[in-house]
């Protein structure tokens, strides 16, 4: 055990479901030396995992959630960097499987999600990292403009900081603080060089999460003998698993096979029914009509209606599509005014 890292996770929000105790038991069973921190004690953090207060590495208050969703991914990126930058420990989301013992010789650990992106569900950094000291200094402005971003997505933030209302880090698109900020400090410190291929750690991506709880998919063939992690996607595979599957993935599949290997209890820590956020907005029919005019008639980019009535931005989208399709005559009418 003493050549493995160190690794560490966050769990802000209670119970953890079979999903989360699967994952850091896997690293637990291989070899790794495994913390979890959080800000409460939690009841049910499986065995082999060592649980510690989140204070000491970066405070609760505030707590930096996602204006949108209430997600505390904000605060959990935050959290990560200054766990790299004070311990000696390698971050992995709560929803990382161990496929094989992390044992590489580098302290750089982290990998391509896909092309373009590097994901920061892994991210393992030196202290010197200089990507890690700009990241950190770049976020001590809570209302930063990303350098990352599009052109036009910069002119709207500058727009409305100009006009007095600086946008918060908490009301920008979602991954703000996260995969797109690592990529940008890798690539511009040159450090992006120490990047592991998709299959390291996202062997099987987003679009095929939900093959890793089917039966009739062969998961185990694709991955290879460089594939240390698989990501299970939980903020989109958990609400499926709970809505469609009945809070366990189908007998047979990967995960399925996975949960009996690693003796974990799913009725002991069931997944929880998701929690829909800011439904009236959307049941409003003069609201849906007021965004989906606002959208059409190009006063306003989806970003910036999602951040003024705090919905997900393709509900901006949805809005603008259902109008289209009931009053395509007025949509024809709108579209040609610009």
């Amino acid at each position: 055990m003493s050549d493995l890292p160190k690794i560490a996770s966050l769990w802000i929000g209670g119970r953890l479901s079979w999903l989360e105790q699967l994952c850091l038991v896997s690293f637990v069973d291989a070899g790794h030396k495994t913390t979890l921190y959080s800000y409460a004690p939690i009841e049910n953090v499986p065995r082999g995992v060592v649980q510690k207060p989140a204070e000491g590495i970066f405070a609760s208050e505030p707590m930096y959630r996602h204006a949108r969703t209430g997600s505390p991914a904000i605060h959990a990126d935050l959290f990560r960097l200054n766990l790299l930058k004070n311990t000696d420990q390698i971050w992995v989301d709560a929803d990382m499987y161990c496929y094989r013992p992390f044992r590489f010789d580098t302290e750089f650990v982290f990998g391509w999600e896909k092309p373009g992106l590097i994901c920061n569900a892994v991210l393992g950094l030196p202290q010197n990292s200089r990507a890690l000291t700009d990241m950190l200094s770049f976020f001590e402005d809570e209302y930063a403009i990303a350098p990352w971003l599009k052109p036009w997505q910069r002119r709207e933030l500058e727009a409305e900081r100009d006009k007095g209302n600086p946008v918060h880090m908490t009301e920008q698109s979602w991954g703000f603080t996260g995969p797109g900020a690592v990529t940008h400090f890798l690539k511009e410190t040159g450090e992006v060089t120490h990047a592991r291929p998709e299959a390291a750690f996202y062997p099987i991506s987003f679009k095929h999460r939900n093959h890793m709880i089917m039966s009739k998919f062969d998961v185990d063939a694709e991955l290879g003998p460089d594939c240390y992690g698989v990501h299970f996607w939980a903020r989109r595979m958990k609400p499926r698993l709970e809505e469609k599957e009945g809070g366990v993935p189908r007998r047979g599949s990967f995960m399925a096979r996975l949960i009996e290997k690693h003796g974990i209890d799913t009725d002991a820590a069931p997944i929880p029914k998701k929690v829909k956020v800011n439904p009236s907005e959307l049941s409003d029919p003069n609201i849906r009509a007021e965004i989906a005019l606002s959208y059409l008639k190009g006063e306003a980019s989806a970003e910036q209606l999602a951040r003024r009535y705090k919905i997900e931005t393709k509900l901006v989208k949805e809005c603008g599509a259902a109008l289209e399709q009931a009053a395509p005559e007025v949509f024809r009418k709108l579209s040609g005014e610009h």
